[in-house]
């Protein structure tokens, strides 16, 4: 039974809103490396002016950390493909 839309976290409403836009985006022939500036952009401004990875020292720690919460990540990635 697939989950509804309203049932799920505002993360997972992210994540799912943010695969629809990048397969589009890359469906319609745009730049994937335009389109991972504009993500780092935003990761961004989420750390500068919302508090996102506060736990690093700076913005560069926080975006190269090599244990970015890959597997944290995948799994949402995973639930909310899955859900769908």
């Amino acid at each position: 039974m697939s989950e509804s839309n309203s049932d799920r976290s505002a993360e997972e409403k992210f994540v799912a809103i943010i695969n629809v836009a990048m397969a589009r985006a890359i469906q319609d022939d745009a730049d994937p490396d335009v389109m991972a500036r504009v993500c780092l952009n935003t990761a961004r401004e989420l750390y500068e002016h919302y508090g996102a990875g506060k736990d690093h020292s700076s913005y560069l720690t926080f975006v190269t950390d090599a244990q970015f919460e890959q597997a944290e990540i995948e799994a949402l990635l995973d639930r909310v493909e899955g859900g769908e």
